[in-house]
Order: structure tokens, then sequence, then C-alpha cells
């Protein structure tokens, strides 16, 4: 068996035995990529600008009390003016997003993450609705995607000579059989190429030992990273010091007019407040975190493993570029319509692949 060959059986036997679970993957990817949308527009996340200060701390504690009183309150994110104000809930068995309007405090929704279309499809492409086992059987086919991709490239390659101009444009007219080869072969060429992308950083996220290779060669494990912790006056004062945390986010709101700002509210006599700065123009290795003590309001400096963006180590800046481009935001709204329009020729591709299986095996001679 030429090698040829060997690449085709490879090619067929892995299409056939994960088509049904690759196209599941592949399409809920697809829509997922649009989930800051999807989630701006059913979280009723956009607001009207009133062109008045923002709501403090204190306004967001004294709204979540009348009406959520059972979650306890992380953190909020201060967007632009014309955004809800987006605050972090843990209650027992899931968490909450809850918006609230940055002029009035107004609760204007409530949504428990674990439940919801949108969670649903996030949850469909990560582990198939099936938890840590569908988990793993989404890890070993994102794996198996990776030598059917090179396998499929390998037999699209004419065997002799270089492609003619036909193998890279479709041709409507052609009968319904041969525009099906060809919706397989020119599309899942092009695709490819985004594809290789998606599954790499697919691996990168399934496979622990991939992630601590990566992070030994990058030199991360001979690292010290200190923690932000704040000092204890031993006087009872602080994680519910609302003053400290309206302080705090009006001046960083106002210094960082064009960036989001996130902070956390201090539950352990040791924690700092954290505030990230988050430039929704950029990725996640642009985000610049800050720490302060809660007692004081000093800032605490230090070798932090979530810094600065300018001191943030090889290993988060890999990490960080897994994910922007996983979905596509490294290039932006164009990258993300790459890997929507990849995402979605990979979910035919099985579909496409099993008709001219299925055509080919009916043509068979019976014995």
């Amino acid at each position: 068996m030429t090698i040829r060959k060997f690449l085709a059986k490879t090619h067929l036997v892995i299409g056939l035995s994960t088509g049904v679970l690759f196209t599941i993957i592949a399409l809920s990817g697809a829509l997922y990529t649009w989930e800051p949308e999807f989630s701006r527009l059913m979280y009723h996340q956009q607001v009207a600008e009133e062109g008045k200060p923002f709501i403090s701390i204190s306004e967001i504690r004294n709204t979540l009390e009348k009406t959520f009183p059972e979650g306890d309150f992380r953190t909020a994110l201060y967007r632009d003016p014309e955004s809800s104000i987006e605050v972090l809930l843990y209650a027992p068995g899931t968490y909450y997003l809850a918006q609230l309007n940055p002029y009035t405090a107004e609760l204007i929704h409530l949504q428990d993450m674990n439940k919801g279309w949108i969670n649903y499809v996030k949850k469909l492409h990560r582990n198939l609705l099936l938890g840590e086992a569908g988990r793993e059987i989404v890890h070993w086919i994102t794996l198996l995607a990776l030598p059917m991709l090179i396998s499929g490239l390998v037999i699209w390659w004419p065997a002799n000579g270089w492609p003619r101009k036909n193998k890279f444009y479709l041709r409507w007219s052609l009968s319904p059989k041969k525009l099906n080869y060809n919706l397989h072969s020119i599309l899942g060429f092009y695709a490819s190429w985004i594809l290789f992308f998606a599954v790499i950083t697919g691996i990168y996220w399934g496979f622990g030992a991939v992630r601590t290779t990566v992070k030994q060669l990058s030199g991360e494990t001979k690292i010290n990273w200190e923690t932000p912790l704040s000092s204890d006056p031993g006087t009872g004062q602080g994680a519910g010091n609302d003053a400290m945390l309206n302080r705090l986010i009006s001046e960083y709101h106002a210094e960082f007019r064009g960036s989001e700002v996130r902070i956390s509210i201090p539950h352990k006599k040791e924690d700092p407040i954290h505030l990230s700065i988050i430039d929704p123009n950029k990725g996640i290795t642009e985000i610049n975190h800050y720490y302060h003590d809660q007692y004081t309001g000093d800032r605490i400096q230090g070798n932090f493993l979530n810094g600065l963006s300018s001191e943030i180590s090889t290993f988060n800046v890999i990490n960080g570029m897994v994910y922007d481009i996983h979905f596509g935001s490294i290039l932006g709204l164009p990258g993300r319509v790459l890997v929507f329009l990849g995402s979605l020729i990979a979910g035919s591709l099985p579909i496409t692949g099993f008709i001219i299986w299925w055509a080919k095996r009916k043509k068979r001679p019976k014995k």
C-alpha cells in the first residue's frame, strides 16, 4: 500500500468514526464565535446613555440585597456609557451574571450561567453536554482531527504535477455528485488552513502534557510568583469597606475611559482589591491588573502572575494567544468571521464526505 493510499484510508476511517461528533463540535463552535453579540442582545447589555456619573459599588450592593440577596457579590465590570454594569454573583452550585443600569442601579437582567441556550452551546462545544466524559471525548476528537486535516490536504494534491485551476474554485453547474465532491474537496482545502489553528489550540487546551511541556520550555516553572496580600491591621475593618471600593473604581474608570474596568470585592482578611483594565479592542495578553490594600487603599506592587501586560511572562503570552487564536479574536472581527466560516465548512465536511463514501460503496460490484 502506497503512502497516499494509506493516508486516504486513514482519512476515511477517522472521518466515518468521528464525523457526527465532529460536526456537532464544529457547528456549535461556529455559533459560539458570536457569543459577545448574542450575550449583548439576550442579556440586555445595551442601555441608553444618560450623561451622568456611573453608580457606585454601594448602590450596586443595595440593589443586589433587595433583588437577589442569596447571591455572593464578587466582581463588578464597568464598561462604556452605553453598556450595563455586569456583576458576578456566586450561588450554591452555580454562578450568575447580573446586568445593572449604570445610571439608576436598576437590575435589568439576571442570568444563571449554567442555563440558557448560549451556555448550552458553549457546553455542547466543550463537552457535548456529557460533563467530564464528554470533555475527554472532545479532546480526542480534536486530536484525531489533525491527521484528518493533513491526510485531506495530501489527497487534495494531485498525484502527479501541480493542481489545476479547477481545484481552487467551485462550479455550480456540475452534476450533484461532482458538486458534492467539490464541496468536500475545495471547501475542505480552504477551511483546513483555518482549522489547523483551531485544532492545535484545542489540543493545547485539551491535554495537560502539552501545556506542561510549553510551560517548561518557556521557563515558567523557574519563575517564583508572588501573591498580592492586604495587611490586616487587626481592627476588624475591611472586606466590606465600600468607601474604599467606591473611590478606587471612580478613579480607575476616570483614568481609563476607553477601557473596561473590573473590580473585585475582597472576601478574606488578606484579600487585595483587584482591578483589571480591559481594552475591548485588544486580546487577553493586553489586560493590566492592579492590586490595592483593602484597608489603606495603597497600591500593592510585586512580581505577580497576573500583573501589568508589559511584564507578562512568555508562557502567559502563549496562553492568552491560544484563546485569541482559537476564536479568531486575535485578528479582530475579520478573524472571527474566518473562524466562523471555517467552522461552518468543517461541520459540513463529514456530511459531504459520507455522501462520497456511500456513492462509491453503492457502485462496487456484488461478489
